[in-house]
This record gives structure tokens, sequence and C-alpha cells, in this order.
């Protein structure tokens, strides 16, 4: 850590003991109406859970994202035909019932009596259309992938209350994906409505989950939702809702926590080192994967899967978990996770595939190195790496940098720290060099990493391609391997073993968040899959 950073977390802390000090022996140090152990007392009576994100949301509607934050917001107020149950299964949501046909192509579901918060009642058309304008060709939702992931062939309504969803291969995850955001209703009439403004305030708007919008607008760094009265299970939600504060720096995000202002607070790894054995202190493994994506488009040596190969392997993966980070996150030598899904021997995918993608080697690195410099016919090259301002990326990728530089000879590297929004979209854009960005899962199966990697997949940021790789991943999804759940689990094998060969992808590390929850807020529910917090079950005592 540098000297600058130390005494700025010093002076953080001391400023936070001095606020404890002053808080000790009354109440008068406190705002009116406000519990400094968490939940903020509504005059109602009700509570409120003040809860900490570190990027502000691209967008409320699941169209028009692809940001984990985002979904867990979009998930408090809107449910789809499944909702996740505290061990992270699908369990039946807006759908009260459902079938599948013996031959698994057929999945129909039945409405329950649901209503949307402005008083209109949840319908199977809801979700024609909340489906239709996510596959709209024209202008299709960021995730309309994941429909063709599902092998979605055709719905529609049948009545009122039913929805029937026909499939082209069966879907072992199909449960699962139908509580991913981009699988939710949206109803007809208020979208049109709307227009363009849809989603853009409250009052464009509405829900038929727990929760309701009421406070917001784009790029808000604060923002709040409220208990809705009109879901069909408001008797089971114990809190009056959920406030929302966009804090970027993690000291001030800490001091915000001791000061009452939060309930719930996302740790920097220098702050997890010193608060770890705090009794408010939490560690949660979660299914995000960070790693480096090489602009193999680029055409300015990346191409090479040389080059790629020698940067991937040149810098410490084990300090970065353990001299930086420190907060339970782990080593990730592949490109799929640990407990992501279970295969159909019983066990975790990691634990039946062996295959190991840039394994720290300086020498090995400077192999390869050599190799790339002497196919490009030059003695160095220049790179920039973007990423993220959310306070832990800053320190991770400016050890990657020094490392790359000291053990490649001829390597220059720039940092330039960006807005999530703006790294993203210049990945997307397939203009950059290196990005330092992260993967969660969209549902429960290796799938959700290998179709990263196909041709025109939002999230495919370098532009790879491969014939092999596309002929295995099409076979896995559409053809004789889709059907035959052996085959299939050892095909992925095969898919990650290219992913390997070829260094599309530099892993780093799988995260462990660490992060501060009030003592008497319990419930909180953290998911790898999907969607990151569910306030469902909280409770504020």
């Amino acid at each position: 850590m540098k000297l600058n950073k130390i005494l700025a977390l010093l002076l953080a802390l001391v400023m936070v003991f001095s606020f404890a000090a002053c808080d000790k022996g009354g109440s008068e140090s406190q705002s009116s109406g406000e519990s400094q152990s968490g939940g903020e007392q509504l005059s109602s009576g009700g509570k409120v859970v003040k809860s900490h994100l570190t990027a502000a949301l691209e967008s409320i509607d699941p169209k028009r994202t692809s940001a984990g934050d985002d979904f867990e917001v979009i998930g408090t107020m809107i449910e789809g035909l499944f909702k996740v149950d505290a061990s992270g299964a699908a369990v039946p949501g807006i759908a009260e019932t459902y079938e599948v046909s013996d031959d698994g192509l057929v999945w129909t579901f039945h409405l329950r009596e649901a209503y949307w918060s402005n008083g209109a009642k949840v319908t199977a058309d809801d979700f024609v259309f909340g489906w239709e304008r996510c596959i709209d060709e024209n202008d299709p939702a960021q995730y309309a992938s994941l429909f063709e992931t599902a092998g979605i062939q055709s719905f529609e309504a049948v009545d009122e209350a039913t929805f029937v969803v026909k499939l082209s291969l069966p879907c072992a995850f199909f449960d699962s994906l139908m509580f991913f955001p981009v699988f939710y209703p949206v109803n007809r009439d208020f979208a049109a409505q709307c227009g363009e403004l849809y989603g853009s305030a409250p009052q464009y708007y509405i829900s038929n989950g727990p929760f309701t919008l009421a406070e917001y607008e784009p790029a808000a760094m604060s923002f709040s939702v409220r208990k809705n009265d009109k879901y069909y299970d408001a008797d089971k939600i114990q809190i009056d809702g959920i406030d929302y504060k966009v804090i970027l720096d993690p000291q001030s995000a800490y001091l915000a926590y001791q000061n009452g202002e939060l309930d719930i607070c996302k740790l920097s790894s220098e702050l997890a080192e010193i608060l770890k054995s705090d009794p408010e202190f939490h560690s949660i493994m979660t299914g995000y994967l960070w790693y480096l994506s090489p602009n193999v488009s680029a055409k300015n040596g990346l191409e090479k899967a040389n080059i790629r190969k020698a940067i991937g392997m040149a810098f410490d993966k084990d300090a970065i978990v353990n001299n930086i980070l420190k907060n339970g996150s782990i080593v990730a030598n592949w490109c799929v996770p640990q407990d992501l899904a279970t295969g159909p021997d019983g066990k975790d995918y990691r634990e039946t595939s062996d295959i190991n993608v840039n394994v720290y080697d300086v020498a090995k690195a400077q192999e390869y190195w050599k190799k790339g410099l002497e196919e490009l016919g030059v003695s160095s090259l220049s790179y920039t790496i973007i990423f993220d301002d959310d306070g832990t990326s800053n320190n991770v990728v400016a050890f990657i940098a020094e490392q790359l530089m000291a053990n490649l000879e001829g390597l220059k590297i720039e940092l330039k720290v960006l807005p999530k929004k703006e790294r993203t979209d210049l990945m997307k854009a397939h203009t950059y060099d290196l990005g330092f960005c992260r993967w969660g899962p969209d549902y429960a199966d290796p799938l959700t990493y290998f179709d990263l990697w196909t041709d025109g997949y939002t999230h495919n940021y370098g532009n790879w391609h491969s014939d092999a790789y596309m002929e295995l991943l099409n076979d896995i999804k559409f053809g004789k391997l889709a059907v035959d759940v052996n085959a299939r689990w050892a095909a992925f094998q095969d898919a990650e073993q290219i992913i390997a060969d070829e260094a599309v992808i530099l892993p780093v590390y799988q995260a462990c968040d660490a992060c501060l929850i009030k003592s008497n807020v319990s419930g909180v529910e953290f998911h790898s899959v999907g969607l990151n917090r569910v306030y469902n079950n909280v409770v504020i005592g």
C-alpha cells in the first residue's frame, strides 16, 4: 500500500473513532428518527435497510443493462415466473404452478393472482410483451442471447393466466434462468404510456414484486424502494423498504456505516484486513471471476496467442489475493469458478476439470514473450489497461502492471481508470487493449461462462473467434451433446482447453466479497447466481 493511501486510511479511522466516541452515552448524537444499530425508523413505525452500492446504476430496465447491481435492484421490484429461495434454488414466483412435458420441450405456467403496483392484474400477456421487447431484432436486450441459450422456440399467452413456452431442446437449467431479470414481465399498456421514459423515474415504473420504486433518477447517487402493498406475498415482507446509497470511496462508505447512514457496507481489501475480527464482518464467496480481457482483434500484438499467454503468466496471483485483496478471494487459473454448478456425477465442475489457464510462471512467460515478439518482428509493445473506479481494482491493476513491465522486457503498460459504463462501452465496441473486468453467472451452468467467447456475444469483448470452439459450443447448446448430460459435461472441459490454449481470458481471481452488516439486520441473502442480494426475508430487530 502506498504511503498516501495508508495516511488516508489512518485519517479515516481516526475520524471514525472520534464519531464513535461522541456517540457513546446518549441519543443526542443520533439524528431524529434514526437508529445507529441499523434500520431507519419511519414515522409510521416501519423500518428501512440502508444498503451500499459501489457504482451508479446503468438502468432499472432489464432490457437496458447487464450490470449485477442493476439486476439486484430490479429484482427487489419485479418478480418473474420463478424466484430464488434462501438456498439459491429456483422456486415458483408469479407462476403458482407449472408442468413440463415428458420430453422436456413444453413448459406450461399457471399464474397466481398477482397485481402490479398501479392495480393492474399481472397476466400472461405481460410475459409475452416483456419477452418480445427483449428479443426485438431492431433493438434487442443486452441479454437477448439468453433466449437462444434456453432454446426458446416460441411462447404464448393461452389465456390470461396461462403462459406456454416451447423449447427446441430440453434445458436442464431453465427454471433458474426464469428468475433472471431479462425474463421478467412488463405491462404492455403501461410501457406504451411511458414510451422512451420507461424506467427513468418512479412515475414511469411499476412493480409486481416485494418493493416499488420511491425515489430514482438515472445515474443517481442515492435512490429508494418501498414495500409494495399489492405484492401477493406482502404479508411476509418485514421491512418497509431499502435506501440505496452509491459511494465510490471505501473509506467514505465505512464512515457512512459508522455514522448510521448505511446498514450494509461493502469493504475494500484494506478495510477487510483491519475489520475481519469485527462481529459485524462477513465474507461471502461469490461467483464473480475477475480477469484481464485482451482485445484479440486489436491487431497490436494481442492477436498473437504467445503474447497473450506471456501477459497472463507474468504476474503473481497469489500475491494479489494474499497481499492486496486479503478478503478470502482465491486465485483463478480457470475460466469457470468454483461452486457454480454440479454435474451428472454429483461433483462441482471444478472438481471434474483439471485444466489450468495461465498459471503464474515467469520463465514460461518470458519464453512466450520472446516467441511473440519474433512473430511480430518487434522488440517492444505498449498497452493500456482500462478498469473501473471501484476502489479495489486500482491496487490490483497497478500491481499487475508493475509485474508485467518488470518480467517482460520491452513491455510498457499505461493505466486508465474509467466509470464502469464508459469502460464497458469501450470494451463492447472492441476499442481497447486490455480490460480488467469481472463476470458473474446468470444461471447455474458452465455455459454461462463459455457463452462469453461465442461469435456476436455482447461480452465477447476481445472479439475472439474460433471455428472449433463455435462448432463445439453449438453442439453443446443445440446438437447431440445438448441431450447427453454426461457427454455435455465432458465437452465443457474440451471448450475450456481451447480457451486455455488460446489464452482468450487471462484469469486473476474469484472474488470473495467482504462487508459489514449491522447486528440487528438479519436475513440478507447473498447469491452467486443471478441476483447478488435478495431482501425478501430481511428482519430489522
